[in-house]
């Protein structure tokens, strides 16, 4: 996910499974066929409908920044885009306090901001703030987060339910299908983000339904685990379940540090990588000949289409068909990573070579 907040977390290692075995055949042919949809490169923003109008030049925009990589690659992405709006933007910076996120929060609304931009930080945590921007005229715009929008949450639709679910829905398809249908998934993952939650939901319910056999358990983290506790919580779910022949990755970062502990553990043959999110390692490792899978993000589309919302809602538009425009994405393998199109100076996913032209054309800039 583009913006993970800190907050108390559950205990790492609990995990749960589902491998009561039914006899059914999986429909690998099936599962082929729903992978085999998203192989190739995306050319267009999938979003479609232009704006009414130019937006007016001179908003002030603000973000509320979470501290992993990924939401900086995205907010670099809304400076370019506020750039070609006109736009003031600015970044408060978030801490890793349980506080943090309210903290933020009410000092971006001091700033007196047109709008303000939140990731990851589920909306139950900042009630208080929500509804103070609101008073204030503020609307707040979110990515990364389930759920309906709330008062004063203009959208949640970016990298929200139903985008989440459909990768989760293809992970687990291209699981089924390179695994013939034999699969046993250790999925790690956070379960205190919801959104998150969402794409292990999808892609465990995919897996049950095309392949009944398949055995999966979540294996849960803490935030504060990632590159420290986490490979070392891989290393051990793999020894204690040998069979274990799949590690599914909530997100990308959750990987880091896991492959030097497979390697020192002499379990890196055991499994094979896939998940959403991936980190530029995550892709370069694919560039390596990795045989890994991972759902294309397109982090800087992100960025920009958080902006088209605010424009759109600064119109007076209809954010209806926008909200249900999904972002453009393929799943990467080692088969089509050298075709894929990834930013040249960060590495990440982009999907679309000509995004920003195509949102400028949207934008009548």
């Amino acid at each position: 996910m583009a913006g993970i907040a800190a907050a108390s977390l559950v205990l790492t290692g609990c995990s749960s499974s589902e491998d009561t075995t039914t006899g059914e055949a999986a429909d690998v042919a099936g599962a082929q066929a729903v992978a085999d949809q998203y192989e190739a490169a995306p050319t267009d923003l999938v979003l479609t409908t232009p704006l009414s109008k130019a937006p007016d030049e001179g908003k002030y925009v603000i973000s509320i920044e979470t501290p992993q990589p990924i939401s900086s690659a995205k907010n670099d992405a809304i400076q370019q885009a506020a750039d070609v709006l006109g736009w003031r933007y600015q970044r408060v910076l978030m801490g890793t306090d349980a506080e943090a996120a309210p903290k933020a929060m009410d000092q971006a609304i001091a700033l007196n901001p047109d709008a303000i931009h939140i990731s990851g930080t589920p909306l139950t945590m900042l009630t208080k703030q929500i509804a103070s921007a609101e008073a204030a005229g503020i609307p707040v715009v979110a990515d990364s987060i389930a759920g309906e929008p709330v008062p004063g949450v203009i959208s949640t639709a970016l990298d929200g339910d139903a985008q989440v679910q459909e990768w989760g829905k293809m992970v687990a398809s291209q699981v089924v299908a390179d695994s013939n249908g034999e699969a046993n998934v250790a999925i790690f993952s956070i379960t205190d983000y919801s959104i998150l939650n969402v794409f292990t939901d999808a892609f465990t319910e995919q897996l049950a339904s095309q392949c009944p056999d398949c055995k999966v358990q979540l294996v849960n983290q803490q935030v504060t685990d990632l590159g420290t506790k986490t490979p070392q919580s891989v290393v051990s779910t793999l020894q204690r379940d040998p069979t274990i022949n799949y590690a599914v990755f909530s997100f990308g970062d959750l990987v880091l540090g896991v492959d030097a502990a497979l390697r020192g553990a002499s379990l890196q043959d055991q499994v094979t990588f896939a998940g959403q999110t991936p980190t530029p390692d995550n892709l370069q490792s694919l560039k390596d000949g990795d045989n890994s899978v991972w759902v294309g993000f397109p982090v800087q589309i992100l960025g920009w289409r958080v902006l088209d919302t605010l424009a759109r809602q600064f119109n007076g538009d209809d954010l209806a068909e926008a909200d249900a425009a999904f972002m453009p994405t393929q799943l990467l393998n080692k088969d089509n990573i050298e075709t894929a199109v990834l930013d040249e100076d960060t590495g990440y996913y982009v999907g679309v070579a000509d995004y920003q032209d195509q949102f400028k054309t949207l934008w009548k800039k």
